[in-house]
């Protein structure tokens, strides 16, 4: 019965680790989508913003 409990502790150990290596790939994704939402909005600024110079 103890060597079942290690297993089980084990197991549960192993899924611990793959969840944290997720939650830190999901929060690079996060972090991506974000600078390129703000580059995005930083492309919309310059393309509205009033011309100037001669024509």
């Amino acid at each position: 019965m103890l060597s079942t409990h290690k297993e089980i502790l084990k197991k549960f150990d192993q899924i611990e680790s793959k969840l944290s290596y997720h939650d830190d790939q999901f929060m690079l994704i996060f972090e991506y989508l974000k600078q390129f939402e703000e580059a995005k909005q930083q492309h919309l600024e310059q393309k509205n913003r009033k011309k100037i110079g001669y024509r």
